[in-house]
């Protein structure tokens, strides 16, 4: 499978914007502070007040980055990079600065780590980052209560993870039930259209069987009478054998057009699987009805398990779906802008496969750093 990356977790647009302020709030409040308290007590023009500013500028410009919504090219890479400078900083911090409440910039590291990591693993190395504040404390600003301190922030390191990884939870669980919901929705108008297809063929078979039957009954009735008869009933035999013979027509020509009207038009379960997808732009062309059930729900499936895999193994926010029909063969091509230069197919990838494969089509991929391609080609009428 394609590499798994933190965008699918760091969402904090709309939903976290009161977390964002809040962490805005306690920065500022930490930094203004601490700023003000080490101007008065050793003077604007000593080197560590402005080295501080710069510090606590960069540490909201960095923390900023770290949580940003939009993907990076390499992205867990890039946000492990900018958390351990982060970290780095904040020590720094604990340098210049003589105040223990300082390390409340670590409980906002601390916030973020449930994105990048597991939560077990973010608990057993908590004491980790917790210790810099223990060992700088005690021997380098010599303050009497240093271990206090320290077990004190760091279990507010520890409040800061459970909270945190409780609403990463309920994040991911709420994309679930609504990636569900969608599903659940493009099933249920893919069964409405089934539905009505086999309704037309039936009404339409009926027609076929017995009304067709008897106006075949009715023409060679009125052929035999026709040559049993002479002068002017004779003509108007004829007459009635031609009548007979047009409605005969009609019946069959709208006969047909029910059955091609029973093609099941994908467009609405479509757009109702690809609508509002988190993360994700999708744009759909839905060029062609499908007639077969079997084929609609293997393109259907299809669909759901690009979505998918292009949600938790890339970092793509565009895709581009389109189905239309040429030479006999029906085309699905799916394509994302999440590149990736390592690509395995998994158990979604060969299912799918295997699915298409079962009713006599090929899928093909084209993977570059850039983009991710998936073409499908189904036979229009089935082997």
């Amino acid at each position: 499978m394609r590499k798994f990356t933190y965008a699918q977790a760091m969402k904090l647009s709309n939903k976290f914007d009161t977390e964002i302020l809040s962490a805005l709030l306690t920065w500022a409040l930490v930094a203004g502070s601490s700023v003000y308290f080490l101007q008065r007590q050793i003077g604007w023009d000593h080197w560590r007040v402005p080295v501080a500013v710069l510090c606590y500028v960069l540490f909201i410009v960095l923390f900023m980055a770290v949580i940003r919504d939009k993907p990076y090219s390499r992205d867990k890479t890039i946000r492990w990079t900018l958390l351990l400078l982060l970290f780095v900083l904040v020590v720094g911090i604990y340098l210049l600065v003589p105040y223990s409440y300082g390390a409340i910039l670590m409980v906002l590291l601390s916030a973020v780590v449930p994105h990048l990591l597991s939560f077990r693993a973010a608990v057993w190395l908590s004491p980790l980052w917790s210790l810099p504040l223990y060992l700088v404390l005690e021997f380098y600003w010599q303050e009497e209560y240093a271990g206090i301190t320290s077990l004190l922030f760091w279990s507010f390191n520890l409040f800061a993870l459970i909270m945190m990884n409780t609403a990463v939870k309920e994040q991911r669980a709420r994309a679930e039930a609504e990636q569900k919901n969608r599903e659940l929705l493009a099933t249920q108008a893919l069964l409405g259209q089934a539905s009505k297809q086999a309704e037309r063929t039936r009404i339409s078979r009926n027609i076929h069987d017995l009304l067709g039957h008897h106006l075949t009954a009715l023409s060679i009735n009125l052929q035999v009478a026709q040559r049993k008869t002479e002068g002017e009933v004779r003509q108007l035999m004829e007459q009635s054998h031609g009548i007979a013979a047009l409605l005969l027509s009609d019946v069959r020509e709208a006969v047909s057009d029910m059955r091609q009207s029973s093609a099941i038009n994908l467009d609405q379960a479509l757009t109702l699987l690809t609508s509002e997808v988190p993360r994700l732009k999708v744009t759909l062309e839905c060029n062609t009805q499908v007639a077969d059930i079997e084929q609609a729900n293997t393109i259907l499936m299809c669909v759901r398990e690009s979505l998918t895999n292009s949600l938790k193994h890339s970092d793509a926010d565009k895709m581009f779906i389109r189905l239309d029909k040429e030479s006999g063969q029906l085309n699905l091509n799916i394509r994302d802008n999440g590149g990736t230069t390592h690509f395995t197919a998994g158990n979604g990838l060969n299912g799918l496969r295997e699915r298409v494969q079962a009713l006599g089509g090929k899928v093909g991929y084209h993977v570059t750093d850039k983009s991710f391609s998936t073409h499908i080609s189904l036979p229009e009428e089935r082997p």
